[in-house]
């Protein structure tokens, strides 16, 4: 039986990747904190046998959800920002998952 020599520039590539994906990560979160978090809603207000819809913001602080209302222009303007935000959010899941899988691989197979 002989002994195999490992070739180390898999090894090296899989660390390059996993710096790569943790640089992403860093920016990723940098940038969902500086955009809105939450969700559009709309509000429905019962008054005088009318019922008024009003758009609105809905989001967590701890344990509270929190309400906040909405002109109609600024709920069309805030949409791009949400979708950017749960897409980034993905990106970030993805990107974790990613740097896991690359920490088992070199964990099992660096040994």
């Amino acid at each position: 039986m002989r002994a195999e020599k490992k070739d180390m520039s898999v090894f090296n590539m899989l660390k390059s990747e996993r710096n790569r994906c943790a640089v992403v990560v860093k920016r990723l979160n940098l940038e969902i904190d500086k955009l809105p978090k939450g969700s559009l809603g709309e509000r429905k207000v019962k008054s005088h046998d009318k019922v008024y819809v009003y758009p609105c913001l809905r989001y967590r602080e701890g344990k509270k959800v929190t309400f906040e209302h909405l002109s109609q222009e600024k709920a069309e303007a805030i949409k791009p920002v949400l979708a950017r935000r749960k897409k980034m959010e993905s990106d970030l899941k993805a990107n974790k998952k990613r740097i896991a899988t690359i920490n088992a691989i070199l964990g099992k197979d660096s040994n």
